[in-house]
């Protein structure tokens, strides 16, 4: 598509933008809970905010885009940490547990004003590429 080279994973094109409050805390939440969800969350933020430069998106669209990235799974919070935190395979009826975590975080966005606008990356991403919600492999 372009001619530059583009290195998405690269540290030194990470952006940080300013989180409100709200939002931070919510991660900080999620960060107690899970260490490993919050990085993984900063991490698919970091993506997002790479591949909507690399499209040359709008500012105010990668914004969103990256905190859409930092609070995709937020709904994690609400799992309880016996499954969150399992160390081994999940049995179905956790399995279960864990995929409401979509709708979970949706809800919690939909209550709050400030995270209303975010709600949908909660919800939907997991969604399969035909609309069936979770894809065959999650």
């Amino acid at each position: 598509m372009f001619q530059e080279k583009f290195d998405f994973y690269s540290p030194v094109n990470l952006k940080s933008y300013n989180l409100d409050k709200i939002m931070r805390y919510q991660l900080d939440v999620l960060e107690r809970l899970d260490p490993f969800t919050r990085r993984h969350s900063e991490n698919v933020a970091n993506l997002c905010c790479r591949i909507c430069e690399y499209l040359r998106c709008k500012q105010s669209f990668t914004i969103h885009c990256t905190i859409c990235g930092y609070l995709h799974d937020v709904g994690k919070m609400f799992i309880p940490l016996s499954i969150l935190n399992k160390p081994a395979k999940l049995t179905d009826e956790e399995y279960t547990v864990m995929k409401t975590h979509t709708t979970l975080g949706y809800e919690m966005c939909m209550k709050n004003p400030k995270l209303r606008p975010y709600a949908l990356a909660a919800l939907d991403h997991h969604e399969a590429l035909d609309g069936s919600r979770l894809p065959s492999w999650y």
